[in-house]
């Protein structure tokens, strides 16, 4: 079949880094490393078998950079100078399939955090509880996992309001994991912004009622975010990525709102941003955050990308067709996949070989984020291999020489 898709595989600069497509692979949790966050096998022929799938861009899944108040319970982490060289592993490895690496990196989940693993309690911005509506799941949430989700939908616990010194430790913290990050050899990070967690909590009315620093005006809650981009600008120089994934819509009365986030994310920009990857929606709207139909998020990320001028990432991209038209009409830079990377990793090279009819097309039946969120690893009704891709050999990250070399 002789489809050629232009757009998609021109190469796009992202500040000082050159990629050499505008196919990304999004964030996505797999349970995958140790019980302490460090990297396994497993986990390097994940991001592999991506690479090797073609992607040009692979951003690695959230990774918390404290446990100051939160366990990690299999959760990626670069909290501790020890697991810089497992991190290295990783980040080699996805170079050695010709992709660029980004590490995105958290502060946690505050008050959407389990009880269980939070040390001393959920901690967020302000002593409000999230409230959670049975009409905010997509169609095709599963029941089980809706139960898992809102551990029964209503109220949340009550987390305790984070002092302007822990915010400050964080802040240094999350500086000391992106220098690590930097070390290890990653090409830059992502500071996930989105979702609803910790920081996004900052910089939403709903979830921040502070009356200090860090809070009350929308400049104030501005200034968690703000200091994680200068700060980490300042310590580790202007050639470096950073990135940063924000929920455009919060979709919910009393949240951010599309109009907001046009004003938001230039100030983000200016303070040293190489890109804006976009998502949606949060745990109270999550049917926005797992869309059922694809290229919903497309119009926030053209919102978006109206008043930067740095590359904007859109999410909720599943078949090539709806990429190369999200790009040729400029309504975003790069296409970012998530659960069609879980269900065929090698989408890229498909597309690239206008192999369409042979793609693995993801249902969005959300069967991997059950898994996920029930402490199991991930896997895909549609792809037997995930989650046990570390068997295959073909994923392997041992240097490889080229075709004229052998």
């Amino acid at each position: 079949m002789d489809i050629k898709f232009e757009k998609l595989f021109e190469p796009i600069k992202i500040g000082s880094l050159q990629v050499k497509n505008r196919i990304a692979m999004g964030p996505m949790g797999t349970r995958s490393c140790t019980h302490d966050g460090y990297v396994t096998d497993q986990l390097l022929t994940h991001y592999t078998a991506r690479a090797k799938g073609g992607a040009g861009l692979i951003i690695v899944e959230h990774t918390l950079v404290t446990t100051r108040h939160w366990s990690s319970k299999r959760i990626t982490g670069l909290w501790d100078e020890e697991q810089v060289t497992e991190m290295g592993e990783l980040a080699e490895a996805i170079h050695t399939f010709g992709a660029k690496a980004i590490i995105q990196l958290s502060l946690g989940f505050g008050q959407v955090g389990h009880i269980s693993r939070a040390k001393d309690g959920l901690v967020a911005p302000s002593a409000i509880p999230v409230v959670i509506r049975e009409d905010s799941f997509p169609r095709r949430f599963p029941k089980r996992l809706k139960e898992i989700e809102v551990r029964g939908a209503g109220v949340g616990p009550v987390p305790r309001a984070l002092t302007t010194e822990e915010i400050m430790e964080l802040e240094d913290d999350f500086v000391k994991a992106a220098r690590r990050a930097k070390i290890a050899g990653f090409d830059g990070i992502e500071v996930h912004g989105g979702h609803g967690y910790l920081i996004a909590q900052f910089l939403s009315p709903i979830s921040n009622a502070r009356t200090d620093l860090y809070g009350g005006s929308p400049e104030n809650r501005l200034r968690l975010p703000l200091n994680l981009i200068r700060k980490t600008r300042a310590v580790l120089g202007t050639d470096w990525v950073i990135g940063y994934r924000i929920s455009a819509d919060e979709h919910f009365e009393g949240g951010l709102t599309l109009e907001d986030s046009k004003g938001i994310v230039p100030v983000l920009v200016g303070a040293g941003l190489d890109y804006v990857h976009l998502s949606s929606g949060g745990p109270r709207s999550s049917k926005w955050t797992f869309p059922d139909e694809e290229g919903v998020i497309i119009p926030e990320a053209a919102a978006i990308k109206s008043v930067v001028s740095v590359p904007v990432l859109c999410p909720n991209i599943y078949t090539p067709q709806v990429a190369e038209d999200a790009l040729s009409e400029g309504k975003a830079d790069i296409v970012s996949l998530a659960r069609q990377y879980l269900a065929d990793p090698e989408w890229a090279n498909k597309a690239k070989a206008g192999k369409i009819d042979q793609i693995r097309a993801c249902t969005r039946c959300n069967f991997c984020s059950q898994r996920v969120l029930e402490g199991l690893a991930i896997r895909c009704p549609l792809n037997p291999e995930l989650g046990l891709e570390r068997f295959n050999p073909e994923y392997y990250p041992i240097k490889r020489k080229r075709d004229s070399e052998r």
